[in-house]
């Protein structure tokens, strides 16, 4: 018997018969479908989730930098203040009022300091929408320290009452209360639906 001549040609159906398709037009819609509705989940968890660590950090810096005057106002005798510079967006740790005798201006001298921009996650002093905390009045400028927004300590440990509030751009907001007396503070965190005590 002779065998039949294998040709380019049959070598090529053959070829072809062997290799699946490629995707259909029903499946390739179904995965972008499928990314689409995850991401559409995942970006505003995920960018909420920054804002929230941003505004972590911002307020965590605050509190160090009220120990900080504490322990200074101790140790120097002295008043300090940790000023909010709400038109820039500035929290400073100062070391007195500076030559015009008054908190919260340019002549101050600035132990250290931070600004909100640079934490990220377009941070600002306000409690925005959700109102400030139970039973304080609101903050139109996000804080509510009397003396020029400068919380102040004495080296006695007492100071000025107030409340300090920073939000993300994402929504995510936290607040840092002061006490008059023994200079102490608490931290809150808006959960969504109130302020929650840390």
């Amino acid at each position: 018997m002779k065998k039949a001549a294998f040709t380019n040609l049959d070598f090529f159906v053959s070829a072809k018969r062997g290799r699946k398709a490629g995707f259909t037009l029903l499946e390739l819609l179904i995965t972008v479908t499928i990314i689409g509705v995850i991401s559409a989940v995942a970006i505003p968890a995920v960018s909420y989730y920054r804002g929230h660590c941003c505004v972590k950090a911002a307020i965590y810096e605050t509190a160090g930098m009220v120990k900080e005057a504490k322990q200074n106002a101790l140790t120097d005798g002295k008043d300090y203040g940790i000023t909010f510079n709400t038109t820039d967006g500035i929290v400073s740790l100062v070391s007195g009022k500076g030559p015009d005798g008054k908190w919260n201006t340019t002549d101050d001298p600035v132990v250290r300091s931070f600004r909100l921009a640079n934490k990220g996650g377009g941070l600002k002093f306000s409690h925005g929408n959700y109102g400030p905390l139970p039973t304080l009045e609101a903050a139109p400028d996000g804080v509510s320290f009397p003396t020029n927004n400068t919380c102040v300590c004495n080296p006695e440990l007492t100071g000025n009452a107030g409340t300090v509030y920073i939000m993300s751009a994402s929504g995510a907001a936290m607040a840092l209360k002061m006490n008059s007396t023994a200079f102490g503070y608490f931290m809150y965190r808006w959960n969504g639906s109130g302020w929650v005590r840390m």
